[in-house]
């Protein structure tokens, strides 16, 4: 039987298995993962994107899968790494975790709720393109927002720029592509 186990200042399992039934795991690929669309909004925009409150995730190091939660840093800090007003430009423990996303050893850990807002999430984005029920896969549409944050973000600096018209003209055409796919599933 798996054991969780704890010091003064972690907690870790020796399987990801131990965390079953609490937790729902979700293998994470991309930062934008910690985000989730607030309320009922179905438009991908940076402005629509909130962390997921409360989330907890496992990072594994060695043989040791070590049970953190998530410090709700801000789209600028975890996906674009980006100075602003509140962060400067340098933090350790957003480069860890951004090194451990890329290392594919990070997973989500929601709990019932959260679990459930995404698939509702999910269920609405379908409902705002489809008529017949259904929902957008969990893979589809973590490739989709991170499409469309990076051209909302691209159009806000590129204005002017020899070739943004045809960067631009790339990005709809890999969302489309995306939105293909998800179509093709459909039928």
């Amino acid at each position: 039987m798996p054991k969780i186990h704890h010091d003064d200042i972690s907690i870790w399992v020796d399987s990801l298995d131990a965390l079953k039934p609490e937790f729902t795991i979700i293998p994470v690929w991309n930062t934008i993962q910690f985000f989730q669309l607030k309320g009922k909004h179905t438009v991908m925009s940076a402005e629509n994107l909130e962390p997921i409150k409360d989330v907890r995730y496992s990072v594994k190091s060695g043989e040791k899968f070590f049970v953190k939660t998530y410090r709700n840093y801000s789209l600028d800090e975890l996906f674009f790494y980006r100075r602003n007003l509140t962060f400067s430009g340098a933090d350790h423990a957003i480069e860890s975790l951004r090194r451990y996303v890329d290392d594919r050893n990070v997973s989500l850990l929601l709990n019932k709720e959260q679990y459930e807002n995404i698939c509702l999430m999910l269920e609405r984005q379908w409902k705002s393109h489809f008529v017949i029920p259904g929902r957008v896969q969990y893979k589809h549409f973590i490739a989709l927002l991170d499409q469309y944050i990076r051209l909302e973000d691209y159009k806000s600096y590129s204005q002017g720029l020899l070739g943004s018209k045809t960067v631009v003209s790339q990005f709809e055409t890999r969302i489309k592509n995306i939105w293909d796919e998800i179509y093709k599933l459909k039928t």
